[in-house]
Order: structure tokens, then sequence, then C-alpha cells
């Protein structure tokens, strides 16, 4: 898919990727399902293709991206400083997040809940029995916070032990150091593969905070929110619509409306003339790409749950494009 861009955008955010010829992304050090680099040394997530699929939108071609790995604590500043130009790192939407930089969340795609990974025969059944243990996990994210919210008004105490990284924090948890090991719930459930026998490890039935994770940009460039945020939109809506990438390749979608008006939205926001062909072509609707990252076919199995389009009991919904 390589027909000619528009000329003019008026994202000078756009205009400067355009002339650099690749999209900056930012994205995680590893974790599966969301950001990670397979045997075979391809990028694979959630988060990845994401960046992927603004990049389709932007090129008409997804490889026009270049990885920023970035660890927790400096997400936020990588983004405010320039480094990169969009962020897709595990980050959770919260206020202090957004409200103490210079950044804006876009959209939420994927509404995850904080979880915790125990030794199936440590007998701790329930968050209620981890009263007086020490739970790891990684520093710069709202895990912390998040736990003391949840076991302060139940008379639990609990003490949190920080570590630079997702893959420390899981390793301090391998040696015995703290009791469980706390992070978002894809996040758990993508680190517990990692263990030598996952099945010696168990979720607890409890979800003790709410993780909305999505993209973020810079608050300088509206209308790059607002192109990043109709991608996403784009992906969910091709999902409602029932167009696949199959389809799409096959060529057997082009009589879609989503499909037909394409060229008129995109001079509007200089992208690609086909850009939502691009998009699930190249990457996949958003049930595809979930199913890819998260669901079954990933070997993590995270069930879709608010992730549903609204059609099925869901919270993903997207605004008419048109």
């Amino acid at each position: 898919m390589t027909a000619a861009h528009p000329s003019v955008s008026p994202s000078p955010t756009v205009s400067a990727i355009r002339r650099r010829g690749y999209l900056r992304l930012g994205v995680s050090t590893g974790i599966r399902g969301l950001s990670w680099t397979d045997a075979a040394g391809v990028r694979r997530g959630l988060d990845v293709d994401t960046g992927r699929a603004v990049a389709a939108a932007l090129f008409g071609d997804p490889g026009r991206t270049e990885y920023t790995e970035v660890d927790p604590e400096d997400r936020i500043p990588a983004l405010a400083s320039g480094v990169i130009d969009l962020l897709a790192c595990n980050a959770t939407w919260t206020f202090s997040r957004e409200c103490g930089a210079s950044v804006a969340f876009v959209l939420t795609t994927c509404y995850d809940e904080g979880a915790i990974l125990v030794r199936r025969d440590s007998g701790i059944a329930s968050a209620d029995d981890l009263d007086g243990h020490t739970l790891g996990m990684c520093e710069g994210t709202s895990s912390e916070e998040a736990l003391r919210a949840w076991f302060g008004p139940r008379d639990r105490t609990v003490r949190c032990k920080l570590y630079a990284s997702p893959a420390s924090a899981l390793a301090a948890y391998i040696d015995g150091e703290v009791a469980g090991y706390v992070a978002d719930g894809v996040v758990v459930a993508g680190e517990r593969t990692r263990l030598e026998a996952p099945n010696d490890h168990i979720v607890l039935p409890e979800r003790v905070s709410l993780e909305p994770m999505g993209p973020v940009v810079r608050d300088d460039d509206p209308h790059w929110a607002k192109v990043v945020r109709w991608v996403l939109f784009a992906l969910i809506s091709a999902e409602a619509a029932g167009i696949t990438s199959h389809q799409v390749r096959e060529g057997t979608a082009e009589d879609s409306p989503l499909l037909k008006g394409q060229s008129r939205l995109a001079a509007k926001a200089g992208l690609h003339p086909r850009w939502i062909s691009s998009i699930i072509g190249e990457v996949g609707n958003y049930g595809e790409i979930y199913e890819r990252n998260l669901g079954d076919a990933s070997g993590l199995s995270v069930p879709r749950g608010y992730n549903e389009l609204w059609l099925r009991g869901g919270l993903m919904y997207a605004p008419p494009l048109a």
C-alpha cells in the first residue's frame, strides 16, 4: 500500500515524523503480551501493535517504527523531553501522571486491574492472607499506592519492596525475597509464563486496583493526540463492522462504509489516503490484536472482560468515523 501521503498536515508532530520517515515509539523493556521480542527477533505485543497501527496510518507501512525501550520511571520524562513521539508502555492513566507533566493520555487500549502472584504451596489463598507479608513490584508504577489504598481500609498491612524493573521484581519473587509479585493483571499473566513451573504459582482472586492503560503523547500538539486517538477508534470500529485483516488483504471489504470514506478523512488529518485499509490489513482490528497478544492464541489466555466491544458487554466503543 504505497499511495502518496497528503502533502500538508496541521500537526507539527506528524510533519516531523513524516520528514524523518519513521515513528519513534517508547515501549517497555520486555513484557510478554504488551511489548517483547520473540525468539525470531520480532517485536510483539499490544503496545507494539498500537505503535505499528499509527505508523501504518501515517505511512501505509507499520514497519516504519523505531522502538526505544524505557523503564517505568523514565517513561513520561522520555516523552516529555521529545526523545520519543508516542509512548505505549503499559502506562496506567492517572491524574498525577497526566497533570504532573506536559503529556496527555489518548485512549484506553486495555482496561486492566492490579493482580498478585503467589506460590501455590504458600498457604496464601486470598489477599487477606497477605497481612504482614512483603510484596515485590517495579518502582515507578502505580502498584504501591494502589496496594496501600486497597489494604488500608481492610485493616491489613503489607510491606512493599520496590525494584528497578519488572524483571528484577520477578527475580526477587523467584528467589523468595518477597511473598508475592504485584503488577497489572496482563503483566502478571505474561511474567508468570517466564517461571520454570508456571503451574506452581497462582494469581489471587482479588483485583486490588483499576489499571486503565493506553498510549501517551505530549500535550503541545492537540492534533497529534487526535490522530492517534482516531487510529485507535478505527481499530475498534473495524472489529464492530466485522472487517478483518484477511478481508482487507483479499480485497473483499472495499465496499464497507468504513473503508469507502477513508481518503476523505485522511485529507483532514494528514494521513495516508488508505490509512484504515493499511491499519487493518497490516496490523488487524482490535479483536485480532487482542487475541494475538493476550488471548488464547498468545498462550496467556487473558479474558477480554472490559476489553470486549460494547456490543458484547465490554467498554470498547468508538464514535462514528464520518
